[in-house]
């Protein structure tokens, strides 16, 4: 069952129901007030940008998100046209576009890849930051006084690499010297817990 419900998930359509389900709405409301804060006209770079909700919560900006799914972003291009989608790996952005971005997202990104593909990607967003620019990412997270379900649902997590907060923390700071790191029980509907992290490019 649980194999079944991660398959319906990668369905552009039904991941979109989900979303909405569990709290998304509020969620990247809470996401985009409190910690994205972007201004009209920003540069904003998503990593993994799936069929690129989060545009719909944004003021007018310049986004270029990237996804490797033909079909989330097919989706993402019909629901957004203001927006550039781009589907390959985020790895193949121009050189001249390194450095031209204000915020880099990857919201649930993190906790699919190993330590070595984890590394890169804060690298990547790094190189495509300008200097003071923020990186934020978003991944489920184990900590000591999360809810027996909360654990029960993080165990059942498409992305095989959950880890703790010291080390998300750790890889992130392999690449930036300032990083903050917030963990959120309230962020959705069901019980769940994520690590919210701050890298700034000095």
């Amino acid at each position: 069952m649980l194999q079944s419900l991660r398959s319906v998930l990668a369905i552009p359509a039904a991941y979109n129901l989900w979303w909405n389900v569990v709290g998304g709405p509020a969620f990247a409301k809470v996401l985009v007030r409190e910690y994205l804060q972007p201004r009209v006209g920003a540069r904003i770079l998503e990593i993994g940008c799936g069929p690129g909700t989060i545009v719909g919560y944004l003021p007018q900006v310049e986004y270029l998100g990237f996804d490797l799914s033909s079909k989330y972003i097919e989706m993402a291009r019909k629901r957004f046209p203001q927006a550039q989608f781009v589907c390959e790996r985020v790895s193949q952005f121009s050189p001249a576009q390194q450095q031209s971005f204000d915020t880099v997202l990857a919201l649930g990104v993190v906790h699919h890849l190993d330590d070595r593909e984890a590394r890169q990607l804060f690298q990547i967003a790094y190189d495509a930051l300008k200097s003071g620019g923020k990186l934020i990412t978003v991944d489920g997270v184990w900590t000591n006084d999360q809810s027996p379900a909360a654990r029960w649902l993080l165990a059942r997590d498409r992305g095989e690499y959950v880890r703790n907060e010291g080390e998300y923390v750790n890889i992130a700071s392999q690449v930036f010297a300032n990083v903050r790191a917030s963990v959120r029980h309230d962020l959705i509907r069901i019980p769940y817990s994520h690590l919210i992290l701050e890298c700034v490019r000095r």
